[in-house]
């Protein structure tokens, strides 16, 4: 295989689009081609090693794939600019092609070709009819048009595929064993990633816990997020909760100033001895205490979220886990179900009144979030004291 070839077939598969389902994103795009250029058959074709694979097609009767020995866009990717074929008979390429002597009997085709964000040709948008006929300037001007429109969808989906595993390494593996304690989180996606995550790892005897929320969505949002969780993780080895946080936020503060970017965070240490929760909520607001009964109290702020203010210093406080009682930390996605904050800490209340484990009450805000559409991403982190 030529290297050429071989790096187009890398940034083919790196698109992470090949075997997918069928999407109304790309459906719509081949529908609006159709018609605006009046033709029968138009489709988002990719071209890999040995075959030809629709993405999206309209007027192909089922068709999904087939061998690319046989394919018109196989010549559209050799090229750099599109391929007008007004008369597929009287062309020696294509004279013999099954599709041309069989069904549907192609006549006319014309294929722009499709690159991927690096430049390499993966693909075209192609036009196909049953009668000959050419394609003028304007008309090829407009599918050149419609091509980056796919291509600009092509690299987004390449970009949330990125951001799926920047978010999947951002979560921690199972809890730490900690005895008296139970600990569970579940992080929920919306239909774009976001910066959404959480932490836990031990300090020693110490148990720090994180729940952020980076404003934005996508890439940029999932590696910024990583950058917070970094920091974080860097910082509370050498320092208290407060100057671990101040310290952090201090080192975001040029990225998230130039980004335009903030960061709620709500970040605890807890003593497993006595109980006692040392916290920062920067901007969060949405962390507190439930007793087991239906109670809760609700935490203090500490100040705005990172990268509002420069220069700023984020006292902690402190609180005393009970026996029996249970540390919720929600994010803002949570808050698209409830008018205001109280209503969605007392429902959380409520919750754990009803469950019997920590993972438990993560599962009943799973479910409760996966029978509703979600704007935003939504996480859920909860610390339990056993014992009363």
């Amino acid at each position: 295989m030529h290297a050429s070839e071989a790096a187009r077939l890398a940034a083919l598969r790196s698109l992470g689009v090949l075997d997918t389902p069928r999407e109304e994103r790309f459906d719509r795009m081949v529908r609006l081609a159709r018609r605006v250029f009046d033709v029968p058959m138009a489709a988002i074709t990719l071209i890999d090693e040995d075959r030809q694979w629709h993405k999206a097609n309209a007027g192909f009767d089922g068709f999904r794939e087939g061998p690319r020995h046989e394919s018109f866009c196989t010549h559209t990717v050799e090229r750099p600019e599109i391929l007008v074929v007004p008369d597929a008979t009287q062309d020696a390429r294509f004279a013999g092609n099954p599709h041309v002597v069989g069904e549907p009997h192609v006549r006319f085709y014309a294929g722009e070709p499709l690159r991927a964000p690096g430049g390499e040709r993966v693909g075209a948008l192609c036009l196909v009819d049953t009668r000959p006929h050419d394609l003028g300037e304007s008309e090829r001007a407009l599918l050149r048009e419609m091509a980056d429109w796919v291509e600009r969808e092509l690299a987004h989906q390449q970009e949330m595929d990125h951001a799926v595993e920047v978010q999947r390494l951002l979560l921690p593996a199972a809890p730490p064993p900690l005895n008296g304690y139970e600990l569970a989180g579940r992080y929920l996606p919306a239909r774009q990633v976001g910066g959404d995550f959480y932490d836990w790892y031990l300090l020693g005897d110490q148990l720090q816990i994180e729940v952020a929320d980076v404003m934005g969505k996508g890439l940029a949002a999932a590696i910024i997020a990583s950058s917070v969780r970094a920091l974080l993780r860097g910082g509370a080895r050498f320092n208290e909760q407060g100057s671990a946080v101040t310290k952090a936020a201090a080192a975001l503060d040029p990225d998230l100033t130039g980004t335009s970017t903030f960061v709620t965070l709500f970040s605890a240490r807890l003593d497993p001895a006595t109980g006692d929760l040392a916290y920062v909520d920067a901007g969060h607001g949405l962390a507190g205490i439930a007793d087991g009964r239906g109670g809760y109290r609700r935490l203090e702020p500490s100040g705005p979220p990172l990268g509002v203010l420069p220069d700023l210093t984020y006292p902690a406080h402190t609180t005393r886990l009970a026996p029996g009682e249970s540390l919720v930390v929600v994010s803002d996605g949570y808050l698209d179900f409830f008018p205001v904050v109280e209503e969605a800490l007392q429902v959380a209340a409520d919750v754990v009144a009803a469950c019997t484990s920590a993972e438990e009450v993560v599962a009943s805000f799973a479910d409760y979030a996966g029978e509703r559409s979600l704007a935003d991403d939504a996480t859920v982190l909860v610390l339990h004291r056993v014992g009363r």
